[in-house]
Parts: structure tokens; sequence; C-alpha cells
């Protein structure tokens, strides 16, 4: 067997393998929750938003995680480390060390897709920091302006998370359209 091959599964193995845990709609609230993450069998969670829409104008597309199984939603000790560039030209960074939640995706027009990813680590170990990376797709806000916001983030509270909050404006804005799934990636 070739040096590393079981670790990619060309021995055999299934490593590295998506896993279905639930596709949700977005369509009709602010907020999209997934309470059954599986965060015992998986290390890391990869999780994809497709052709979200909005009626209005939103800020930010959100997430906040929970350790009680969505009974309640953190509100403290996450950092950000963003960057976005626009179709412009433009620039920037998005930074913080005392945010309420993490933001994967700045400023979006009424009804223009958003689509992106976010992978999740640590979130069933109670000894380490949660973690995410993120990407989106460019989000058009007007014919000469648009954005790709990246990069990573932490949840600086070493605790189980069992569940996460998908939210867009701080829940104050609602999907009217679009897919969320999350998936465990298997590891062993």
């Amino acid at each position: 067997m070739p040096l590393g091959a079981a670790r990619f599964g060309l021995g055999g193995a299934d490593l590295g393998k998506l896993e279905l845990i639930q596709t949700q709609s977005a369509s009709g609230g602010a907020t999209v929750d997934f309470t059954s993450i599986k965060e015992s069998t998986y290390n890391v969670h990869f999780l994809t938003y497709n052709d979200l829409q909005t009626a209005t104008n939103s800020i930010y597309t959100e997430i906040r995680l929970s350790n009680d199984s969505g009974s309640s939603f953190e509100t403290s000790n996450y950092d950000r480390a963003v960057q976005f560039n626009g179709i412009n030209g433009t620039f920037g960074e998005s930074r913080s060390t005392s945010a309420d939640r993490f933001s994967v995706l700045a400023f979006t027009a009424a009804n223009n897709p958003m689509t992106g990813y976010v992978y999740f680590y640590n979130l069933g170990d109670s000894s380490k920091y949660s973690f995410i990376s993120h990407q989106n797709a460019v989000n058009i806000e007007s014919s000469t302006v648009g954005w790709n916001y990246f990069g990573s983030q932490v949840y600086h509270q070493a605790e189980t998370i069992d569940a996460m909050r998908i939210m867009n404006s701080g829940s104050s804005v609602n999907f009217t359209s679009g897919t969320i799934s999350l998936y465990g990636i298997k590891d062993s």
C-alpha cells in the first residue's frame, strides 16, 4: 500500500467521506436550528448553504453554537478574523475578539442568492475550543458591488457543542428560500 493510502481511504478504509446529518429548508423564518449534530461521532462537520434569499436587505448571515441541545445559544466568546474582497477591487477585513456570534457573510441585497460553506472543528470535544473556516460565493449587492467573505473564527470556550443556529441579521430578517445541509466527515 502506498505511503498515506490508508489515511485517504485507498486501503479499503472510508475516511474523509461526507455523511449527511440533515438538510433543512430556510424558507419562512430568520433561523434554522440543527439540534442533533452527532458531535460524538464526528470531529469535523461541513455545512453548506445554497440559494439563501431574503425579501429585504440583510446585514449578516451568522451562526451561534449551543451546549444544551439548542435550548439556548451562546452569546459571547466568539473571535473573528475574516477577509472580504469586492468585485470593484475593494479589499478589507472584519476582526473581533468580543463577538456574540460567528459572521460568515456580510451584506446581502434582497432576492439575491447566497451560497457558501463552513467547516466546524472540535464541536464534540469538551477539552478544545471550537473553530470554523468558511467561504461564500460572490454575493452581488448591486451591479457594481459584490462581496466574497472568507476566514476563520473560534468559539473560545472549551465545552461540548451539540447544536447550532444559522440566522440572518441576528434573527431579524426572514429567509425566503434556500437550503442548508449539515454533514459529518468520517475520520475513523
